[in-house]
């Protein structure tokens, strides 16, 4: 399963294709922005600029992709001598503190202010309370806690890749993948459809017959028809405006499918040894947002599988 991170960091090429990929410790950074307009939890601000921290909600669930927003806002030109002063802090459950540099972006005016997404990368975290704030040039944002919960919808939504194989004579020769979603939950489940900004499809691709490997997003005219795909976007799926975003919803007790054609977004040739990944993240609310536990959604569902075969 890739890291959330990683997949957020293509997501960030694809937009910005002069970013190269990179991973920065155990965390990556993804420039969304430059010249940021309003703040969120700023620190005082005494040479024109200062850090932002953003959490996403205040309780995330066990195994979901959990990603915070960081960045420096500026009314000046912020000098190359304090690129190297911004720092992740995080204080776990049993009281262990991390600190993280962050490395500055690379696209766009570096001396201007920028906003991205961190996250947990390749560590599990566990269930308990975290505070996190975030430092630059020697100011700091406020402390920001938040809860991780076991998931109460572990066994109730499931949602996986399947591989298919149209073609005859034996052996394994992937042709497409089917995301299978299905909602056990008691409640109406509502996922925003694959492939649009902020559930991007990511394939990795390794050829063996010469050795090489390749990253790239699939089409979108691969996952979804011309009149699924909107004319707007928006900075933050929430209650507020989910029904405005294109929705599968998948009724309790049911079941939804999309399917794609893997030579759609990547030229095989015939008779290659290939191994494929195939991710993304889908962001889905359960029920409506009067419920108890409303604050609980978005819920960012990290979706990979992997598979080798001949074309």
């Amino acid at each position: 399963m890739l890291p959330d991170s990683y997949h957020e960091l293509r997501v960030a090429m694809q937009k910005y294709p002069g970013i190269p990929m990179y991973a920065a410790g155990v965390a990556s950074l993804i420039v969304i922005g430059s010249w940021l307009g309003g703040v969120v939890g700023l620190s005082q601000q005494t040479a024109g600029f200062g850090p932002i921290l953003q959490l996403e909600k205040p309780v995330y669930l066990a195994g979901e992709s959990i990603r915070f927003w960081i960045g420096v806002t500026t009314q000046t030109d912020i000098p190359e001598a304090l690129f190297q002063s911004a720092v992740f802090h995080m204080v776990w459950p049993d009281g262990s503190r991390t600190d993280e540099h962050v490395s500055w972006p690379l696209d766009g005016n570096p001396s201007r202010g920028w906003k991205g997404g961190w996250g947990f990368g390749n560590r599990s975290p566990s269930p308990g309370r975290y505070v996190v704030w975030f430092e630059f040039a020697g100011q700091k944002t406020a402390d920001r806690p938040f809860e991780i919960i076991p998931n109460p919808f572990s066994k109730s939504i499931e949602a996986r890749w399947i591989f298919t194989d149209t073609k005859s004579g034996g052996g394994i020769h992937v042709r497409g993948a089917l995301l299978h979603i299905e909602n056990k939950s008691g409640r109406a489940l509502h996922v925003a459809k694959p492939g649009l900004l902020g559930s991007e499809v990511g394939l990795d691709v390794k050829a063996f017959q010469p050795p090489s490997s390749d990253s790239t997003f699939v089409l979108q005219s691969a996952m979804l028809r011309a009149d699924e795909i909107p004319s707007f976007s928006f900075d933050k799926l929430d209650w507020n405006n989910q029904s405005k975003w294109p929705m599968i919803t998948v009724p309790d007790g049911g079941s939804a499918d999309r399917h794609l054609t893997l030579e759609s977004s990547y030229s095989f040739r015939d008779g290659q040894e290939y191994e494929i990944t195939i991710s993304t993240v889908l962001t889905a609310f359960v029920g409506e947002r009067d419920d108890s536990d409303a604050q609980l959604f978005p819920l960012r569902i990290p979706v990979s599988a992997k598979v080798r075969f001949r074309w």
